[in-house]
Order: structure tokens, then C-alpha cells, then sequence
């Protein structure tokens, strides 16, 4: 009977520390996040979804993919409004397409590169906008050919036929209308800085915002979750589905075992260590290592993955750092990689999204998160302080 009692509890400890980390690990987006309708801080969205909610019939947010698929099917009469694209992954990113193929339109909000591939788009994120006053030479039925607005250092374009580009300076352009196609309805991407808090009373942002989003009776405002997960259509697991119950059901019958027979510990006894080895003198050790190493290069690797790492998890977009950290170790690592720019369509995403948060200049953003690696001790100290400075500056944190 005591054996019963004890498995009873252990199992709803067990219980316990599962919803717990459901619940952590499924929280939703911080205030913190970029183009956040419930963002109050200077890069949020509250004002235009105030704005929004002021204007058209009704404003509803959706925040993950549950919320999403519970909320009714957009249709002709909804606008769908979608930030945070950057939390698409192959399955959901099917999954929208699938639900909104009959909206009104779609709006993206700051979409990058892999994004716009996983929803199938004909278009391509440009650098080199100006952050300036940028006017519509356009006319579309929500833009007047003397609007001007607050443009950004990244935009869009794209060789679509039937396409509008709006605002445009160079190749790059912050607002794109493509027209519906089959089984798709008329999406605009939009670059994002004119929506922001800070921008929008600048210039004519409020108004042109206010029409373009504005134009349906119905708003759905879509904040898609990096930990949403939909299996694609061609995903088969190579795990069996009874492999799961059967690990709980072991699991079980080990601790049924261990306390039935397992043996009574009494009192805890100390026991002096030989040595003690304080923290400071490991790290200075292998400091020295490195330094006699002249693994400075390695060093720098080290300290971006971690800086990497840290960016992706507060603005939640994706990174594996896991797989950085493993190319670390392969051999002749400094001569293939360490004079290179990082090719990674992960770390790129969290370099433009960066330079949204924080108004920084691309290129130096680009040369600390992508760029060739410092090969001296007075590079490495330098790049050390410019990688904690800009870890600060995107957390506002002093």
C-alpha cells in the first residue's frame, strides 16, 4: 500500500514539472518584441492597433498557432495582419497559406528572407534604404501619389508581374503589393518602420497605415510563436508511436522498484574535499591557454555564438547555437571560416532585426554578427566590448 501511495505522489510531481515547463516554454512573446500590437516601448505597434481598432469594425489579435486556428477562418471581409514573421517554420508557414487563402488580404510586417521563402513569395529583402522622409510615387486605392513617410534601411522588391511597389528608394521599397493568385489572396509586404510608436505620428505614417490596414470590416492581428510546430505533409517520424508510453510505463516500474527495494541512507556525512579550485583561477587558466594558443580567432567564435545566442532568445527568432558551437571543433576551422562572413540565413534574420530594434548602422552590425573574425589580443578585447555594448543596447539595459 505504501509502495501505491509513493508512486501516486511521484507521478504528480511529475505531473507538475511538465505543465510547468509547457507553460514556459509556450509563453508567449515578451513586451520587448518589434511590431508587438501590445508593445507600449518605442519599437512596439500599440498606437496603430489602437489606431485600427478605432477605424475599422473590429481588431482581434491571435497570439500563436492554437489561438489562430481557434479564431474563425478569415474571409472575404478580413484583413490579416501578421508580425513576428520570423516564428514561421515549414509546417506552420503551410498551415497560414492553407487558412487565409480566402481573406481580403494579408499584410507582413518585416518579413526576412526565409520567411518570404516559406510562404512561397516572389520577392526578396533589399538593403540600402534611406531612413529618411521617402514619397509614394505610387497610386493605389490606400496611397496618394504625395504621401511621404518614414522609410528604413531595409526594403523589398521583387520582378513579380501585376506587383505595386510603393515608396521606394533604389531597389528597395517599404511597401509591395502583390496581387491574389490562385489559392492566395493579395498580400503587402511592409517594411515596418513607419508602423513603429516612435514613427508613427512622424510624416503622413499615421494616415497611410490607417488606410492600408484599415480597409476591412474584420482586422485579425496574427504574433505567430517560435515554438509552434506543425508537421509538414512529407514528415514521417522514425520514432514509433508506442515508444512513448512505453519509456513512461518503464520509468514507472524503475521507481516502483527502487523504493520497494531500495536502502535506507541515514544522515548525511561531510567530507572534506582534497582541493578547492575557485572559478577565477579555471577562467584565467584558460585565458592563458588560449592566449599561448593564439586561438584569438576561436575566442571571438566563442563569444558570437554566445552574443548570437543571446539575441535570438529575446527577440525570438531562431538560432542553432549547438551546431555553431560544433563547427568550432573541426579541424583547420581558423583558415576556412574565421576570415569568411557567416552565410547563415538564421544570423542574417538577427542582423536585420537588430538594426530595426536599435537604428544601428548595418555595416557594423553586419561586420560583429557575420563578419571576418579579430586574429589579434587587441582585436579580440575591442570586439569583446563592441559585442557587449550592442547585447546592451538591443535590451535597453545600461
Amino acid at each position: 500500500m505504501l509502495v501505491v501511495v509513493l508512486v501516486v505522489v511521484v507521478v504528480g510531481a511529475i505531473g507538475l514539472l511538465g505543465v510547468s515547463a509547457l507553460n514556459v516554454f509556450g509563453a508567449e512573446p515578451g513586451p520587448g518584441v518589434s511590431y508587438d500590437p501590445d508593445n507600449p516601448r518605442p519599437q512596439g505597434a500599440r498606437a496603430l492597433a489602437q489606431i485600427v481598432d478605432e477605424h475599422s469594425g473590429d481588431l482581434r489579435q491571435a497570439r500563436g498557432l492554437d489561438e489562430f486556428t481557434d479564431a474563425p477562418r478569415p474571409g472575404s471581409n478580413t484583413t490579416v495582419v501578421v508580425s513576428s514573421v520570423g516564428a514561421f517554420n515549414p509546417g506552420t508557414a503551410q498551415q497560414f497559406l492553407d487558412r487565409v487563402s480566402e481573406a481580403h488580404r494579408v499584410i507582413l510586417i518585416a518579413p526576412q528572407d526565409y520567411a518570404l521563402s516559406l510562404l512561397g513569395l516572389p520577392v526578396r529583402l533589399e538593403f540600402g534604404g534611406a531612413p529618411t522622409g521617402v514619397p509614394a510615387r505610387c497610386t493605389t486605392g490606400e496611397i496618394a501619389p504625395d504621401d511621404t513617410i518614414t522609410g528604413g534601411t531595409l526594403g523589398y522588391s521583387t520582378s513579380a508581374p501585376g506587383t505595386t511597389s510603393c515608396f521606394t528608394t533604389g531597389a528597395a521599397s517599404n511597401v509591395l503589393y502583390l496581387p491574389a493568385a490562385a489559392g492566395r489572396p493579395e498580400i503587402v509586404v511592409v517594411s515596418g518602420d513607419m508602423l513603429l510608436n516612435e514613427n508613427l505620428a512622424l510624416r503622413d505614417n499615421a494616415g497611410v497605415t490607417t488606410r492600408l490596414f484599415a480597409n476591412a470590416d474584420d482586422i485579425l492581428w496574427y504574433v505567430p510563436f517560435v515554438t509552434d510546430e506543425v508537421p509538414s505533409e512529407n514528415e514521417e517520424s522514425d520514432v514509433p508511436a508506442a515508444i512513448g508510453p512505453l519509456i513512461v510505463l518503464a520509468a514507472f516500474a524503475v521507481l516502483a522498484l527502487m523504493l520497494w527495494r531500495g536502502r535506507r541512507f541515514g544522515a548525511l556525512v561531510t567530507e572534506p574535499l582534497p582541493a578547492v579550485v575557485k572559478a577565477i583561477e579555471t577562467t584565467q587558466a584558460r585565458g592563458r591557454m588560449y592566449h599561448k594558443a593564439r586561438a584569438d580567432a576561436r575566442s571571438a567564435a566563442a563569444l558570437r555564438i554566445h552574443t548570437l545566442a543571446s539575441l535570438a532568445s529575446y527577440l525570438g527568432l531562431p538560432y542553432d547555437a549547438g551546431k555553431a558551437t560544433d563547427e568550432l571543433a573541426i579541424p583547420g576551422w581558423e583558415s576556412m571560416v574565421a576570415h569568411e562572413e557567416t552565410a547563415d540565413p538564421a544570423v542574417h534574420a538577427i542582423i536585420t532585426t537588430v538594426v530595426s530594434v536599435t537604428g544601428q548602422d548595418l555595416a557594423r552590425v553586419r561586420a560583429l554578427l557575420a563578419g571576418p573574425l579579430p586574429t589579434t589580443d587587441t582585436g579580440l578585447v575591442l570586439f569583446t566590448s563592441e559585442l557587449t555594448a550592442l547585447d546592451k543596447e538591443v535590451r535597453q539595459t545600461p
